[in-house]
């Protein structure tokens, strides 16, 4: 029996008794699945998603189209309260009831979720983006660049995000665009900051030590050594970034900074029916409730991926 045989025979009993190795991915995606809050909020997210790209399909009428009535029929009242058939209304259905200018708030409700849904990803999109590659190059490179990077973040973390936001907005115009650039630029510096304190740790350990070694450049060892072993937290943080999204823009809707009517948008929602909030509470109420139930699941999946995926917690889930 050659060398080569008796090598692979003595290892046959030590990889039958460890078992066949895991991929790493597995053993994250379980952690995720055993993490209560993880579970909850994912559950959450996917039915907020599930309803906005299937919004068309769920809402019982166009989301900006009055309730006038058909022709020789009494058209419905303006903030006609909730009517549901099962439970004793005689009148056509409207799970919401109407708003001040006679719209179905179900639909309206429903479309908003597309609205606000992209609004959060794509703001959180824009920041990641940008804030990993200043903090990448701000934290392998340092000195000068770094000051320069990192004081220019400093600059806009020096002001409250929201009032930031609003008069980035003012400057620009009132549009949900100029809303999604503002919230946007205000929240770079948060993963700018944590993207480098990632690198400062993670550039001095072996295997970027070895990429030098074999004569990888500076890209290489940024975007392909480094950037893998640092998105733990990026991503943490970007699902908590998409609730925090979801506020602002609602916030600078319900000043008539963001989005205009007739859009269906939650916080847009909110500003038409402030006057009306103790005599036709279902027009804040249900709006309301959707921008608490996206916010609260997003902030549950980023709570259980923290605890998830940080190994200094893994021994408390």
């Amino acid at each position: 029996m050659s060398s080569t045989s008796r090598n692979v025979v003595a290892l046959k009993p030590t990889e039958d008794l460890l078992g066949p190795r895991r991929a790493p991915w597995r053993d994250t995606v379980g952690r995720i699945l055993r993490n209560r809050s993880a579970v909850v909020g994912l559950i959450m997210i996917s039915f907020m998603l599930l309803v906005a790209v299937g919004a068309d399909l769920i809402a019982t009428h166009a989301p900006n189209e009055p309730m006038f009535g058909k022709p020789g029929e009494v058209a419905p009242l303006p903030r006609k309260p909730p009517c549901v058939p099962a439970f004793g209304c005689t009148e056509p259905m409207h799970l919401m009831g109407l708003d001040q200018n006679a719209r179905d708030v179900f639909s309206r409700v429903v479309h908003g979720s597309r609205l606000s849904l992209f609004v959060g990803i794509t703001v959180v999109a824009f920041a990641l983006s940008v804030g990993v590659l200043i903090g990448l190059v701000a934290g392998f490179f340092g000195g000068w660049v770094e000051d320069v990077l990192m004081r220019s973040m400093d600059v806009l973390l020096a002001f409250p995000s929201l009032l930031l936001a609003i008069a980035i907005v003012t400057i620009l115009g009132p549009g949900l665009q100029n809303a999604l650039l503002a919230i946007g630029i205000v929240s770079v510096p948060v993963y700018a900051r944590l993207t480098r304190a990632s690198v400062l740790s993670a550039k001095e350990m072996e295997y970027v030590t070895a990429g030098r070694a074999l004569g990888a450049g500076p890209m290489r060892l940024m975007f392909v050594n480094i950037l893998p072993n640092v998105l733990t937290p990026l991503i943490v943080q970007a699902t908590l970034g998409v609730g925090t999204a979801v506020i602002e823009a609602a916030a600078l809707s319900f000043l008539g900074l963001g989005a205009q009517p007739p859009d269906p948008e939650w916080g847009q929602m909110l500003s038409e029916a402030r006057a009306l909030v103790f005599t036709a509470p279902h027009l804040v109420f249900f709006p309301g409730i959707a921008i608490t139930f996206t916010v609260l699941g997003f902030n549950l999946l980023g709570d259980g991926l923290r605890d998830a995926l940080d190994p200094r917690l893994r021994g408390t889930n």
